[in-house]
């Protein structure tokens, strides 16, 4: 579940339905819904103000989420990326899949405003509402990586490899963090078993690049 929605928002790795979404949760007007979160597409601040006289018009929370993605679309990330996280902390009245995925958007656009920390925060709290979510578990990492925190992204790589064991980016996230701890031979096995995984990953084979340097100055 990496989730933003539409090709306008493909470059923070997300994709939902909003279909799923909506029927995820209580009864809400779908077909609105549908077609706020399409206009974004094209027209990301006539989407904002679509989504703003839906929530004037009681629209709950798909309205919120509507014009909160609208905001990331034109590049606020980290007002979007709040709006996404308050939203999902209050929809009590959406189902566990549609408050993790906001969540896992939430992390996604924490990450395009470059904010790690806060990202991890929100790719955690999702984790609440979908534990069994591969997704979640690779931005955790990811954030985790970029924060700084290899232990916590070593321990969340774990994870998205029992969630997702044929995935490449798995063992290419938990070899960073275990290049960075120090510890070169299992982030090496990890590199090997990320390139076998997938043989045209360049992330993988920077990090086989990476492992090779610090061996060579280790000594």
């Amino acid at each position: 579940m990496r989730h933003l929605v539409r090709p306008v928002l493909a470059a923070l790795g997300l994709a939902v339905s909003p279909c799923a979404l909506a029927q995820d949760a209580v009864p809400v007007d779908q077909a609105r819904y549908r077609a706020c979160i399409a206009e974004i597409d094209t027209a990301p601040m006539a989407a904002y103000e679509t989504g703003l006289a839906w929530q004037a018009q009681a629209g709950g929370w798909p309205a919120a989420h509507c014009t909160a993605l609208a905001i990331v679309a034109s590049g606020d990330y980290a007002e979007g990326a709040a709006r996404l996280e308050t939203n999902a902390e209050g929809a009590v009245a959406a189902g566990d899949h549609a408050r993790a995925v906001m969540f896992g958007q939430a992390g996604d656009a924490w990450m395009a405003a470059g904010d790690p920390v806060k990202a991890l925060r929100a790719f955690t709290r999702g984790r609440d509402f979908a534990p069994g979510d591969a997704g979640l578990a690779f931005g955790r990492a990811e954030a985790a990586i970029e924060a700084g925190l290899y232990e916590v992204a070593e321990e969340a790589a774990g994870e998205a490899i029992a969630l997702a064991p044929d995935a490449s980016d798995g063992y290419r996230l938990r070899g960073r963090a275990r290049l960075e701890l120090g510890e070169l031979d299992a982030a090496e096995a990890d590199m090997q078993a990320a390139r076998e995984r997938d043989p045209d990953s360049i992330e993988a084979l920077l990090l086989r690049g990476d492992i090779n340097e610090a061996r060579r100055t280790a000594g």
